[in-house]
């Protein structure tokens, strides 16, 4: 096998027969759209977060707090004037909003988020940021990366509904630093299928908020009244069957100066095995 798109929700349980596979496939010298490893540790929230903090990516202020320290930490005076009241906490390792609390005030929603999220090791503590309004928008968006193209769409986090953003709209609101930003996490990250989100704070500064999304939301409208226009999804799927053509004709990866996976990366499966071992006896 030459190319294999990877669309299963559970990338980061090494159990999973479809992770097993897709290691399988990597190891076997075929392309994986996206590489397990680097899919792994992207989805580790404060890993990703400081790697992205290093290489000068707008994001919230953030404090994170390690498993085992939660019982102890406190929220004192200098992380509440980082930060503000409320705050968002959230779990290192978590999908589907579990253990995020959006209006936290205490170090009681941390150990209630840890409670919801008993594999996650870490734990994000991050400024609740305020969109702002652009004419009757609200001021947050949902991109797609997929295979070098950046696909924005206006994305409201309440309704969850989407809007497409149009070249148009890209001038006359001056939003081009989302595109900026989302292939900034694709190079830090070296993901080349995510989502992610970017709000426009109140303050006039555009953040990345959730960072890398490897399970992208990919439910047509036509199916369920909030999902992604059908056009977008007509259009991902024919770059990745695009992008897996081209891979099985030049018999490689994606760019011709393709990185090698991080060291950070490397045997990450195995480490993960362990990690969730030591958290399910602890």
């Amino acid at each position: 096998m030459r190319a294999m798109l990877d669309l299963t929700d559970k990338q980061t349980d090494p159990s999973d027969v479809y992770t097993r596979l897709a290691y399988e496939v990597k190891e076997q010298g075929g392309v994986v759209i996206d590489d397990p490893a680097l899919t792994a540790f992207s989805a580790h929230k404060a890993k990703l977060h400081d790697l992205l903090v290093q290489h000068q990516v707008p994001v919230p202020e953030t404090v994170i707090v390690p498993r085992n320290r939660v019982d102890d930490f406190r929220i004192t005076r200098d992380i509440r004037n980082r930060v503000g009241v409320p705050f968002v906490v959230k779990p290192a390792w978590g999908d589907s909003g579990v253990g995020v609390i959006v209006d936290a005030t205490s170090e009681y929603d941390l150990q209630m988020s840890r409670a919801q999220a008993p594999l996650s090791d870490a734990f994000l503590i991050q400024q609740q940021l305020k969109p702002k309004s652009i004419d009757d928008r609200v001021g947050w968006f949902r991109l797609y990366h997929i295979c070098r193209e950046v696909i924005p769409c206006w994305w409201n986090p309440e309704t969850h509904e989407y809007q497409m953003v149009s070249p148009a709209q890209i001038k006359r609101y001056k939003l081009q630093p989302v595109r900026r930003i989302m292939r900034k996490i694709a190079q830090v990250s070296q993901m080349k299928k995510f989502s992610s989100e970017i709000c426009l704070h109140e303050d006039g500064k555009f953040y990345a908020v959730d960072y890398v999304n490897a399970d992208p939301d990919m439910n047509p409208r036509s199916f369920y009244a909030n999902g992604v226009p059908d056009e977008i999804v007509r259009h991902i799927v024919w770059l990745l069957f695009y992008e897996a053509m081209q891979v099985a004709k030049r018999g490689h990866g994606f760019f011709d100066d393709e990185l090698e996976a991080s060291e950070a990366s490397a045997n990450w499966l195995e480490r993960r095995r362990v990690e969730q071992a030591a958290l399910l006896v602890s």
